[in-house]
């Protein structure tokens, strides 16, 4: 969907908020901080982090008006990302303005639960100061939305604003989500990787993939147990009992006693701001609430038995 060129930031704002408002019921505001691309810090976008290759602070249609442009970085292309935390919208709409050669291959990707993986890559449609709108379908589940603006060719490619929002009205099945780790948020198994299994769904909860279930029991009569109602169900978590190349969260999960690759447990005790030792949080049968009384979660997910 495009508008003809506006000679101001402030016009083509309107234009973008006015199609936006078309595009879905309703509208909740942008999901990142930024973006307008105003706040630098030195040559660097304070809100996004810049992967790879090289960006720059441009005039835009204004010589007082300034954007980033993505400069030309060979076949590895550049690209910058934002981190969120977001977890609720359901349709996510993405309205940019800016000047994009044909030859530039802008794209836009997601990486739903912050893993590492990308789950939808949509391309940004050339441009002359126009507004370009995408949607994507948000998965029913997911904790966390990482955002990849991207310069894959050569050519101009430069960015005035680019609104991510919540919205509704998304028609388009969501994308695939396969092989999660342990503790990342799922809505069936078929999401999780080989030898991990999502529990039933509970109204009002989260589920997690996880090693069992309290209807999927543990293999060598290890009890189904999870640390926190925060975690993931584990085969006997902390006992020491994880071959080589079993899931874990912490060290003590394996035989060998080193767990690797599980992401940073920012567990927060409640009477201080210091990490909880997963070591030494209770575990609980599958079915109990788990020990979380000590502990605050934020996240948590699986690395494998060295």
């Amino acid at each position: 969907m495009k508008s003809r060129l506006i000679p101001s930031r402030i016009a083509v704002t309107v234009v973008a908020l006015f199609a936006v408002a078309s595009l879905g019921d309703d509208c909740e505001g942008d999901i990142v901080p930024d973006p307008t691309f105003r706040d630098w810090c030195g040559a660097s976008l304070c809100s996004w982090t810049t992967d790879f290759g090289q960006i720059a602070r441009v005039p835009t249609w204004d010589a007082e008006d300034f954007g980033v442009s993505f400069l030309d970085n060979g076949t590895m292309g550049t690209q910058v990302s934002q981190v969120t935390m977001e977890n609720q919208a359901t349709c996510i709409l993405f309205t940019s303005v800016g000047d994009i050669a044909p030859d530039a291959q802008m794209t836009i990707s997601v990486d739903f639960d912050n893993d590492g993986t990308i789950d939808h890559t949509a391309p940004l449609g050339s441009a002359n100061w126009e507004t370009v709108q995408t949607q994507i379908t948000a998965p029913a589940r997911y904790q966390g939305i990482t955002f990849h603006l991207k310069k894959n060719g050569t050519g101009t490619a430069i960015l005035a604003e680019m609104a991510i929002q919540s919205t509704t009205g998304c028609t388009a099945p969501p994308p695939p989500i396969q092989n999660l780790r342990l503790g990342e948020p799922c809505s069936s198994t078929a999401q999780c990787a080989s030898g991990l299994v999502c529990p039933e769904w509970v109204d009002g909860g989260v589920q997690y993939c996880g090693q069992c279930t309290p209807q999927i029991p543990c293999d060598m009569s290890l009890p189904c147990q999870t640390r926190s109602v925060f975690l993931p169900f584990q085969c006997g978590p902390g006992l020491g009992q994880g071959a080589p190349g079993a899931p874990c969260l912490a060290d003590d999960d394996c035989v060998s006693g080193a767990c690797a690759n599980a992401t940073p447990v920012e567990l927060v005790a409640a009477d201080a701001a210091t990490p909880c030792d997963l070591n030494t949080l209770a575990v609980e049968d599958a079915g109990d609430a788990g020990d979380s009384s000590n502990c605050s979660w934020a996240n948590a997910l699986g690395g494998t038995c060295r």
